[in-house]
């Protein structure tokens, strides 16, 4: 895939500015730790790895929880609003993870498309093949919006906004665990 490819996909789908920010802070993250993974002696695909990344919430919007446009944080054109419907109708169900995936192997970029799929939250409880898919995971874990923040401050982010109807309770304890462990993994073979 080449760079114009990516970016004429972000544009078909038309990928909201504040959810583009965010894929391109996770690419920066992702090379930036495979830059160094790779001195320490890890064979990475940095530039399939900076693709996934780009292309990681391709089709964040169909599963946000409410699609309220005129909240996002940059204006957005009607006909966008229109197709961002339409997408949300034609996806019903899906992950935005499955979505594009799917979307990328119907047109012919079966590796990306394997990388982004594996970035949802649960994969962790079914590990990773590639290095390229525990970067993306772990960087995508470590970007509340476009900010590098710390991984507990994400994880707590993402409960807030994706369980806000469990009061008390832990539903993922064990899933953070694992989280936790991948981030152990991945400094330690950078020490």
């Amino acid at each position: 895939m080449t760079d114009q490819q990516v970016l004429k996909l972000i544009e078909e789908f038309r990928m909201p500015l504040h959810v583009r920010r965010h894929c391109a802070a996770v690419a920066q993250f992702c090379v930036e730790l495979g830059e160094k993974l790779i001195k320490a002696g890890i064979k990475i695909d940095l530039e399939l790895l900076r693709q996934a990344a780009m292309l990681h919430d391709l089709l964040r919007v169909i599963d946000f929880k409410t699609f309220e446009p005129e909240k996002f944080p940059d204006p957005i054109l009607s006909d966008d609003i229109k197709f961002l419907k339409s997408l949300r109708e034609k996806y019903k169900g899906f992950h935005h993870a499955d979505a594009a995936a799917q979307i990328l192997r119907e047109r012919g970029f079966p590796d990306i498309a394997a990388i982004i799929e594996k970035h949802k939250y649960v994969q962790i409880k079914d590990g990773f093949k590639t290095w390229e898919e525990k970067i993306l995971y772990y960087g995508d874990k470590r970007i509340k919006h476009n900010k590098v923040v710390p991984l507990a401050d994400r994880l707590a982010d993402g409960r807030k906004r994706n369980f806000p109807y469990i009061k008390g309770e832990e539903p993922d304890n064990e899933l953070d665990k694992k989280v936790f462990e991948l981030e152990r993994e991945i400094l330690e073979k950078l020490q």
